[in-house]
């Protein structure tokens, strides 16, 4: 792996695990050091997590980890519906059995108060919907649904301390494999839908309220 592609991946993690927290600078000295490499990797991994949200470069200013605004929130969970919603029910009509097995595989749980776990839960959530878009067999899709979640961590870390019931969660999993199991196209894009207005609402009324988690609530900024 090229040096660039290593430090890219190595500040994609750490923003996602929320060790960079929405809002923060980044120094380019300071990250230059954590990872081991000059300037110009780290340069250069910041302008391609600009192009997928996670970085605002601000010019003679310096580099920030994109914070949201509630109206940020509120236009990425409609995104998530229309793509998700379509994606379901999509999927309904090509999945084969050993996807729907597959599906069944991943976890669904995490241990309250642990960020590991929280970490390793929302990792196999994504490859969750991400294999529920490959079933439609159109990668595009699969792709925009992957990098929106990478977008929306932070958010789903703290949705994780609000809706803090692991058995929800999976059960909403379960009902979307069967959904799918039965070719129900329009049952699957109700599941989908429902489980993400469940998760947008948590988090508007908890942004709008002024509920904070420290390890996200930084850089989340009510306009």
């Amino acid at each position: 792996m090229l040096v660039r592609e290593r430090v890219y991946h190595s500040i994609k993690n750490d923003i996602l695990c929320g060790t960079h927290r929405m809002g923060q600078r980044l120094s380019l000295h300071d990250l230059a050091q954590q990872y081991h490499v000059s300037k110009t990797p780290i340069k250069e991994a910041l302008r391609a997590l600009q192009h997928e949200g996670l970085v605002e470069i601000i010019p003679r200013v310096g580099y920030f980890v994109s914070y949201m605004t509630v109206e940020d929130v509120r236009n990425l969970f409609q995104l998530r519906l229309i793509l998700e919603g379509a994606s379901a029910e999509l999927a309904a009509k090509s999945i084969t059995e050993q996807e729907l097995l597959e599906l069944e595989k991943i976890p669904c749980s995490w241990v309250t108060g642990d960020i590991d776990s929280y970490v390793q839960y929302l990792q196999d959530n994504r490859e969750f919907h991400v294999r529920v878009a490959l079933a439609t067999q159109n990668q595009d899709l699969a792709d925009l649904i992957g990098g929106l979640l990478d977008r929306m961590q932070a958010l789903l870390l703290w949705e994780l301390e609000l809706r803090n019931r692991p058995e929800e969660f999976a059960d909403e999993h379960r009902q979307l494999v069967a959904a799918l199991r039965k070719r129900d196209c329009a049952l699957a894009r109700q599941v989908m839908e429902e489980a993400i207005e469940k998760t947008r609402e948590a988090l508007l009324e908890a942004v709008m309220s002024g509920a904070r988690l420290p390890l996200v609530s930084e850089g989340l900024v009510v306009q």
